[in-house]
């Protein structure tokens, strides 16, 4: 095979600062091969930080040009040896690229140290990339790994600029605007009503400062991701729901895009719609002063 790739391992689930350093060992001109990473068609831990088209769309900003994408099913049984010969047979990777505790192969038998044996037995070379530290952003999470299971923690429990230190971007959703119970109309207080994607995480139950991209602008915004106890006795309907600050749009059928930038309170239920309202003019105030301090 003409070309030779210089190929990224792994899920790449968040595409985290971790990764980054996978992808920008890829990048480096190893012997001018092309960069390139290697990863699933699907997500195989739930629920997942981003979906596959994502993930790709990430690593190519961070300067990936080729992608080899494989079913699960079509490679858990492979032994290591297999799996090396076929991403270098077939694929023309010539240079092998993984993080520490990178597992592969049937019964995930193989480990970094089995991708090195196995890659200088065939004339391939391999980088094997330390993990990034969290506390080299927050110091606060001494002794812990940049990991995608360690993010999916924090968006979980509501800690969402945490989780936007580790990933490099402030954690987001989008989805298409579908129609709700307009309560939110009828105070005054419109709020767009997302259909997400499932099997993604979501932030945990609460109300939060966020930014609201829609029809190409941004906006300061106010959401609550939960099943809004006020109105609704169905815990498990759970809802993510976006109050733009200043302005009114008709955005039924559009697709929007939600960043959080941090927990503003829990959600509660009221014993009145009057006292959900002020809770909710509260949250506007709070998150116009925050996002006027950041100039948006």
């Amino acid at each position: 095979m003409d070309q030779k790739l210089s190929c990224a391992l792994g899920c790449f689930d968040g595409v985290h600062i971790g990764h980054k350093a996978l992808l920008t060992a890829a990048v480096r001109n190893f012997h001018g091969y092309t960069p390139a990473v290697w990863t699933f068609t699907a997500p195989t831990v739930y629920p997942y930080i981003e979906d596959v088209p994502t993930r790709l769309s990430l690593c190519r900003e961070h300067g990936i040009k080729e992608f080899i994408c494989e079913d699960y099913d079509s490679v858990r049984t492979m032994s290591p040896e297999e799996f090396v010969s076929r991403l270098a047979q077939t694929h023309g990777v010539g240079h092998f690229i993984c993080g520490g505790d990178f597992r592969f192969g049937h019964d995930r038998a193989g480990d970094a140290e089995t991708l090195k044996e196995i890659c200088l037995g065939k004339g391939l070379s391999v980088t094997i990339v330390s993990p990034v530290m969290a506390d080299s952003v927050l110091p606060e999470l001494a002794g812990e790994k940049v990991s995608s299971s360690l993010i999916r923690r924090l968006i979980a429990s509501g800690e969402v600029d945490r989780a936007a230190a580790l990933l490099g971007r402030r954690f987001s959703v989008r989805g298409e605007v579908v129609g709700g119970k307009r309560l939110g109309r009828t105070m005054h207080l419109p709020t767009v009503n997302q259909r997400l994607e499932k099997g993604r995480i979501l932030p945990g139950a609460g109300v939060y400062d966020t930014v609201c991209t829609a029809k190409g602008n941004r906006y300061p915004a106010v959401t609550n991701v939960g099943s809004r106890p006020t109105v609704n006795d169905d815990e498990s309907d759970v809802t993510c729901e976006t109050h733009i600050i200043g302005a009114d749009m008709d955005l039924y059928g559009s697709e929007v895009t939600v960043e959080f930038y941090r927990y503003g309170r829990p959600e509660k239920r009221f014993s009145s719609i009057d006292g959900l309202k002020n809770a909710i003019e509260g949250d506007i105030k709070r998150a116009s002063e925050y996002f006027a301090r950041l100039g948006i």
